[in-house]
């Protein structure tokens, strides 16, 4: 009998002790904390989920897809806060403005999103976890009628999926 109580007594205690436990923090976009450092950062929530808008450190110059040193700079600190947070998976979306051909600014945009895929694994964000796409002219966040206009037009988008 002493064995039963001791047994029911030391599988009550685990149980206290079990129920005592705070469940750990939130991990992805969902977390309030994360949530207030993507704004923070300069993502905005969408449709498509979380958005890297501060398009002025990833916009391009015309017919260029090299990142600039500050925008390496930006999309490596992007990486890493991202990795931080736990986020791994990430859509790379560029673009271009409307002067050339469709088919040369598909291109052209594809190989802006993956220099800045290049820079994000470089700064530890695994290839795997990245999608890359190149939208060409498409969805143009301005009209293109101005040297400016274009200017902001030739960007490339960072998206995390989520809530």
């Amino acid at each position: 009998m002493n064995t039963l109580k001791r047994h029911f007594f030391f599988g009550l205690i685990v149980l206290l002790l079990a129920a005592c436990q705070s469940a750990p923090p939130a991990k992805g976009t969902a977390n309030p904390e994360n949530i207030a450092l993507l704004k923070q950062a300069g993502f905005v929530q969408t449709d498509a989920g979380w958005e890297f808008s501060a398009s002025e450190k990833l916009l391009f110059g015309t017919n260029e897809a090299v990142l600039t040193a500050p925008a390496r700079q930006a999309v490596a600190r992007i990486a890493r806060l991202l990795l931080d947070m736990e986020i791994t998976q990430v859509r790379i979306d560029g673009h271009t403005d409307n002067t050339g051909q469709a088919s040369y600014n598909d291109q052209l945009s594809l190989r802006r999103a993956q220099a800045v895929a290049d820079a994000m694994q470089a700064a530890g964000m695994p290839a795997n976890g990245m999608t890359v796409r190149g939208l060409g002219s498409r969805i143009p966040v301005t009209d293109n009628h101005t040297s400016d206009g274009r200017a902001q037009n030739r960007r490339v988008v960072l998206v995390i999926a989520g809530s």
